[in-house]
């Protein structure tokens, strides 16, 4: 099948069909009815907006997150806002049912109606994107600007692109993911206007990437990069010039574009959307398991927090782990780390073996340097086999090591990587990877955490060499 051929087929199974617009702006209603009531009630004059890929048509079938704002008055002080607009919110949400309060910069409130999860955020109504005064102030001029600046012929571009990155899982700018937005794909289809001409451009992409997507010169570019040093690639909002829409993307989601976009215009397929392959069964992933080290790490939260919490703090558990590890000679070939963003966390780590020889050898000083001489055999004497000079003149040691065993150390060390505040002082479950073991954390759903971490090549890899 041709590349235009494909991408035909996709388009056609990802844009929502006319029920599914009229379905999800009817819950819109419904919401939006619900919450003007409550600002009635109370007297209040806001807006209710709708907001995000459902406001800017880039949506794609099946995706029923909705973003509904309530813009209160620019007179109003930040306290305000987040109490008295907040509170008309939540009663607004009682009103719709099932409800729960969630938290970014400020407080909001997330409904379910239906098979539609809506987010009920409370934002000043501004009337200049320089004056804001909460990151959430701008997205309504995220929305004038997309309906504006993409015809219909862009929108369903971003849709095709929204659907690759979903497919080789950059798709996301939260914690979890640190990949692109949906503001971010947007842009860039407004900057490149097609799917197929942005994967051209990323599959040249080198760090630090530059798009210039408001026709800047170097001078600002400058300045760009003083406000986000560590960013990989710079995009600056055109809502907001100095904000980088891309800041969040880690080096890891912009090589795993650039290469997926290489591979895809070499040898386009459906695997690169995620289309036309099931996924490996459970079976095929325990067949793997065989001669590895792969070892478990299991927390249960004692609260629920939100994801982006809970997903940096697991981050840097994980990475403390592994120095941990790497500190007393184990090597860690790779690590990862999932939650259920309830309250359970984990974190596999594969090493090239779960254990070490008893004995370290140490290489000392040549015996000219005195004091170091005498500081290595103090340290090394009566702590294992010896300590002795070698042909070259320098000492030599081979001593005990501390830890011998990978369960040993994150069992007893956990004090050493447990340090993030919602995880330190919970004691850590350390076991194996086993069978069994697959089988549990597939209940929890998290088989197609485990499968990536197991079997390592993503599907759309291999359309890179076949």
């Amino acid at each position: 099948m041709t590349t235009s051929g494909i991408e035909e087929v996709v388009l056609k199974s990802i844009k929502p069909s006319r029920e599914e617009y009229e379905h999800v702006l009817g819950v819109y209603r419904v919401i939006a009815d619900a919450i003007n009531t409550v600002l009635r009630e109370h007297g209040v004059e806001a807006e209710v907006t709708l907001q995000g890929s459902i406001a800017h048509d880039t949506w794609l079938s099946g995706d029923r997150d909705m973003d509904v704002f309530v813009l209160y008055p620019e007179s109003w002080s930040i306290e305000e806002l987040k109490s008295k607009g907040f509170k008309l919110v939540v009663e607004a949400a009682e009103k719709l049912g099932r409800y729960e309060l969630r938290y970014a910069e400020h407080p909001y409130v997330r409904v379910r109606i239906s098979d539609v999860e809506a987010d009920i955020v409370p934002a000043f109504n501004i009337s200049d994107p320089t004056h804001i005064r909460t990151a959430v102030d701008r997205t309504p001029f995220h929305t004038r600007y997309i309906r504006e600046r993409l015809t219909d012929e862009m929108r369903d571009q971003v849709r095709l692109l929204k659907k690759f990155m979903k497919g080789i899982g950059v798709y996301g700018a939260e914690v979890k993911t640190k990949g692109f937005s949906g503001y971010a794909v947007e842009v860039l289809i407004a900057r490149y206007n097609s799917m197929r001409r942005v994967l051209e451009e990323a599959s040249k992409w080198s760090p630090p990437v530059y798009i210039d997507s408001i026709s800047v010169d170097e001078s600002f570019w400058k300045g760009f990069r003083k406000k986000y040093p560590d960013s990989v690639i710079y995009m600056p909002d055109p809502v907001d010039p100095m904000r980088n829409v891309t800041a969040n993307v880690s080096v890891k989601s912009l090589a795993i574009f650039s290469l997926a976009s290489r591979c895809y215009l070499m040898n386009p397929s459906l695997v690169f959307y995620g289309l036309e392959y099931e996924g490996p069964s459970i079976d095929d992933v325990k067949k793997k398991l065989a001669d590895r080290c792969i070892v478990l790490v299991e927390y249960m939260l004692e609260e629920r927090l939100p994801p982006d919490v809970v997903w940096g703090e697991l981050n840097r558990v994980r990475d403390t782990m592994v120095k941990l590890l790497e500190n007393f000679d184990f090597h860690v070939i790779d690590s990862s780390s999932w939650t259920d963003e309830d309250r359970y966390c984990a974190i596999l780590l594969e090493l090239d073996s779960c254990s070490l020889p008893v004995y370290k050898h140490y290489k000392g000083p040549s015996v000219k340097h005195w004091e170091r001489s005498h500081s290595f055999i103090s340290k090394h004497l009566g702590r294992g086999i010896g300590v002795w000079v070698d042909e070259k003149g320098s000492l030599n040691a081979l001593s005990l090591r501390k830890y011998i065993n990978v369960k040993q150390i994150l069992e007893e060390g956990s004090r050493g990587y447990s340090v993030a505040p919602h995880f330190r002082d919970i004691k850590p479950s350390v076991k194996a990877l086993s069978e069994e073991v697959i089988t549990e954390l597939s209940g929890r759903g998290a088989l197609r955490w485990i499968s990536e971490f197991i079997l390592k090549t993503p599907i759309w890899m291999v359309k890179c060499i076949s």
